[in-house]
């Protein structure tokens, strides 16, 4: 009897720990560490539609106010909720109509209804939409935001969203309106193209066709280049593309992101919000995507959400409720006493976009409170393994058995292919185990795939030379094979 007590209680506490190490939820709570003054002195002066990190504490805030005709940057250096401002700037009317400037010699264009930007180091692109929607590049410098000379024309269509990837190749997203097909074009970097800094337009390296019409207002990449992350506010989608600039990407059948939230709001009407801005949060591979109204006061402030998304599946791993965190402030959902009071708290939640530093806070903005907000996760980041790189659905017809093909070639050194076949709709896994049974990779990791037959590219680059089993589970089925890497 007690042989069997303290086999059970081994078994219950080794489920335990497996299960707090493959744990991919975010259980811990958020804290609102500051959000900058709305005030004369540390304020942006308007409304900021998004912000872009330099580094912690260092930023550029993008304020953007179509009615007022009022388009500028903001640096930030050094910052929190009452200190960092760099250079001078009225306040509400008094800049109405005023409008940033990217120049170089002679070259001048206005900046006009930008609605997103991104940074690789101390460069600010920005989507801009003057009539050759070019993307506009400026530096972060120690004492203001100066024009970088370097510019892209991207065509006739209205631009939103922008990334730029590890090796500084930047993506745009064109989204005429949301009855449109919108599109993501993907040009080299500044180094790599002569047309950035010549005011010319440039072949973009692959153009990405949505799946469907819709606003597409966030992009989001991995460092490695070979994940993308688009936002449909209007289908509430987030879709996910896989493959590289160079040879292409495909829609990723194995991930499913639906958001739309919702709320009966204190006057009884209810308000709904759905994905706008993305960001990976490198290292962790976690997405992020912010969840709001469309530019919706009033009611709108009771939604604002922040989604963390497994970056493989599309599930729901936590949370950040920035109009909750208000209401928990201040008592109300548009409230901030002289827009200072509280220093953690801007009050009137309207974000749109989601950002990082280097350190994992996380910045937001509220676009209606004019504010810059910094947040820390009192918890710890899962690091989840991005194995959804490697899967591509063939164009197959749908399988009559549950299947495992011998990987090619074999043996391999340092990549493979594997090729398999599922019946049903069902979550899949597929593993790399060394002959002692010891667990070296997960290639795909419980995502939910359809019917059908797929192949996944296995680089073993970093295993050494040797005999190893690769094992497919779907739901009680499994079928393991060996493969051989020789070095």
């Amino acid at each position: 009897m007690k042989k069997l007590y303290f086999f059970s209680l081994f078994v219950v506490i080794c489920f335990m720990l497996s299960n707090n190490v493959y744990s991919q939820t975010l259980d811990g709570t958020w804290k609102c560490l500051y959000a900058t003054y709305d005030d004369d002195t540390n304020g942006a002066g308007y409304p900021v539609i998004d912000v872009g990190i330099i580094s912690e504490n260092n930023f550029v805030a993008l304020v953007s106010r179509a009615s007022k005709s009022s388009f500028y940057l903001v640096g930030y250096k050094d910052a929190d909720s009452a200190n960092g401002r760099m250079g001078t700037f009225g306040y509400g009317s008094a800049m109405a109509n005023f409008h940033t400037i990217w120049y170089n010699m002679f070259d001048q264009v206005d900046m006009n209804d930008p609605n997103a930007l991104a940074t690789k180091g101390n460069l600010v692109y920005v989507a801009n939409n003057d009539v050759d929607h070019n993307i506009l590049v400026f530096e972060y410098q120690q004492d203001s935001v100066y024009s970088y000379p370097a510019r892209m024309l991207t065509g006739s269509d209205y631009i939103w969203a922008i990334d730029v990837d590890q090796a500084g190749r930047v993506y745009v997203s064109q989204t005429p309106d949301a009855t449109s097909v919108g599109k993501v074009l993907i040009f080299d970097s500044i180094e790599n193209e002569p047309s950035w800094g010549m005011g010319l337009p440039a072949n973009p390296l692959y153009t990405i066709t949505m799946p469907e019409p819709g606003s597409i207002r966030g992009i989001a990449v991995d460092p490695s280049a070979q994940a993308l992350y688009v936002s449909n506010y209007t289908t509430n989608k987030v879709y996910c593309f896989t493959g590289t600039p160079s040879t292409g990407y495909t829609l990723n059948p194995s991930f499913n992101c639906f958001i739309h939230d919702m709320k009966i709001a204190t006057a009884g009407d209810t308000v709904y919000g759905s994905p706008w801005g993305l960001k990976f949060l490198k290292e962790k591979n976690i997405l992020f995507v912010a969840s709001t109204p469309d530019f919706t006061t009033g009611s709108g402030y009771e939604m604002s959400k922040i989604h963390a998304i497994n970056p493989n599946t599309g599930d729901s791993l936590g949370t950040l409720d920035i109009a909750q965190w208000n209401f928990n402030m201040t008592g109300s959902y548009q409230n901030r006493t002289g827009g200072t009071t509280p220093g953690n708290a801007s009050g009137y939640a309207s974000n749109y976009n989601v950002e990082f530093d280097e350190n994992n806070y996380l910045y937001s903005t509220s676009y209606y409170g004019w504010t810059v907000e910094k947040w820390m996760y009192e918890g710890t980041f899962p690091v989840i393994p991005l194995t959804i790189v490697g899967v591509e659905k063939l164009n197959t017809p749908i399988p009559v058995e549950f299947n495992l093909s011998q990987n090619y070639p074999n043996p391999f050194n340092p990549t493979t292919t594997i090729e398999f076949s599922i019946t049903n709709n069902s979550r899949v896994s597929l593993d790399v185990y060394s002959v002692t049974g010891e667990l070296v990779a997960q290639l795909i990791n419980n995502s939910e795939l359809t019917s059908g037959s797929y192949k996944y590219t296995f680089d073993a680059s970093k295993l050494a030379s040797g005999v190893y089993i690769y094992k497919l589970t779907s739901g009680i089925n499994t079928i393991s094979k060996k493969m051989t890497l020789i070095k």
